[in-house]
């Protein structure tokens, strides 16, 4: 019985997302850092060049605060600040509290409340989402 305990936790604290990143580390990592948007897939197609948006970044609190700022098309300066949480257990992060986003002229505004993390390494956070019949994938490097 002591080795199956044992075993169980063993095997819990090492599951992993899927493209790399332990789950048992997930709150460390991702409030570790300031997050930079480095590349933008529609689709699984590369469309970074055409974001409308630029010095995209993300930062999580301990607490549970989420602090997100871009520049928009029109070169304005725009920072809100919502709250973050994990479901129970760690595959998606919800954010309330931010609106939605205009990425590019062919996608217009999306917005979600579910993120999918599929990585999240220390210098690395992968999400995706599914909005307009669309896949948005975000993926993040330390600022």
């Amino acid at each position: 019985m002591l080795i199956i305990g044992i075993a169980t936790v063993f095997l819990t604290g090492c599951k992993k997302y899927d493209e790399g990143g332990l789950i048992s580390k997930a709150e460390k990592r991702l409030t570790a850092n300031t997050w930079k948007l480095d590349k933008y897939l529609r689709n699984g197609n590369d469309e970074t060049s055409q974001l409308l948006i630029s010095d995209f970044t993300e930062a999580f609190s301990e607490g549970g605060t989420l602090t997100r700022s871009y520049t928009d098309k029109d070169g304005d300066a725009f920072s809100e600040t919502g709250e973050w949480t994990f479901d129970n257990d760690k595959q998606q992060i919800n954010l309330t509290g931010v609106g939605s986003i205009e990425l590019t002229d062919e996608t217009s505004t999306v917005s979600t409340s579910d993120y999918n993390i599929i990585k999240l390494k220390k210098d690395e956070l992968w999400y995706s989402y599914e909005n307009g019949g669309d896949s948005h994938e975000f993926r993040f490097i330390p600022n």
